[in-house]
């Protein structure tokens, strides 16, 4: 299992008493089922609360969607192969050239 890289493209996007950061998210070389893993500290936060992704572009040809698994602290990468097949986690380990970008929303006092 790989870990993602994060970088901040903004800094809270949004208002209110939560935070919120803009990224772009690269996948690892070693990804594995159950997706790359990430920390809150990544975002500049202490929690995170939600994950609202962008499709994942691998490259010119492939393209993946994104789903976030909060409590454990994986982003997975979900693909269909063909058209009007329900979308499954790839199996393709490399994933170094994978980016998504992402809007996360965390360190809410009240969730």
């Amino acid at each position: 299992m790989g870990a993602v890289t994060v970088a901040i493209v903004k800094r809270q996007v949004l208002g209110g008493v939560a935070r919120s950061v803009l990224a772009d998210v690269t996948f690892s070389g070693t990804y594995t089922a159950g997706g790359d893993t990430y920390t809150p500290s990544q975002f500049g936060m202490s929690t995170v609360n939600a994950i609202f992704p962008q499709a994942a572009v691998g490259s010119a040809t492939t393209a993946y969607v994104l789903a976030p698994d909060i409590p454990n602290n994986k982003l997975r990468l979900m693909a269909s192969a063909a058209a009007g097949t329900a979308p499954t986690e790839t199996a393709t380990a490399g994933q170094t050239g994978t980016v998504a970008r992402v809007l996360v929303i965390g360190d809410h006092p009240y969730v």
